[in-house]
């Protein structure tokens, strides 16, 4: 699909420009795939070894509590690289599920790749530091926002954020990553609207 690995493309100059010869280094190890709604990219437990890019769709990170509580603790949303990230440095299991939440196209590549193409092309190297910065902030924006913001700012923040993907999430999903329940949901949604 040369759409989908161009718009990889245009996501990646946002953040640095690549020569002809690493586009065509990329494009090499890059893999196309589909995901159905409600596949897992990963499960809890399992080593991941890939990282995915998606420009449509999104992504619901969960985890199980003790007591078997679903909690989700995260949505990615495109254009965007997705992985589950602890496990894909480390190389230990992951201890969260990443689940397709759409119909999606993505593109794959696999760790040993992404890792020879750091050592060969700095410029690939920077681009990993960056989307690790990104992953930082992010959890640092969440952890902020579960400790500090009512449950209102919390759900309006999400609503700034991304105002289109709001509608496609069930509500159970919003209340969990929120960290409240569905009914303080119910009541948040219809103060603000």
């Amino acid at each position: 699909n040369p759409t989908m690995f161009d718009d990889f493309l245009q996501f990646i100059h946002r953040f640095v420009s690549i020569s002809e010869t690493e586009v065509e280094a990329i494009r090499g190890v890059v893999q196309e795939s589909r995901m159905q709604k409600k596949d897992h990219f990963i499960l809890a437990g399992e080593i991941c070894h890939q990282l995915l890019f998606f420009t449509n769709g999104y992504f619901r990170f969960y985890h199980y509590k003790t007591d078997g509580t679903e909690i989700t603790s995260d949505f990615y949303f495109p254009p965007n690289f997705i992985t589950s990230y602890t496990s894909f440095v480390t190389g230990k299991p992951s201890e969260v599920y990443v689940q397709a939440m759409e119909d999606m196209d993505v593109l794959v590549i696999h760790r040993s790749d992404l890792y020879h193409l750091y050592t060969t092309y700095p410029s690939f190297e920077k681009l990993g530091r960056l989307m690790a910065e990104q992953v930082a902030i992010t959890s640092e924006k969440h952890l902020f926002s579960l400790l500090n913001l009512t449950a209102e700012e919390r759900y309006k923040r999400l609503l700034d954020d991304y105002p289109q993907f709001i509608q496609q999430i069930p509500l159970q999903y919003i209340a969990s990553y929120l960290g409240i329940k569905q009914e303080t949901l119910s009541r948040v949604r219809k103060r603000i609207l």
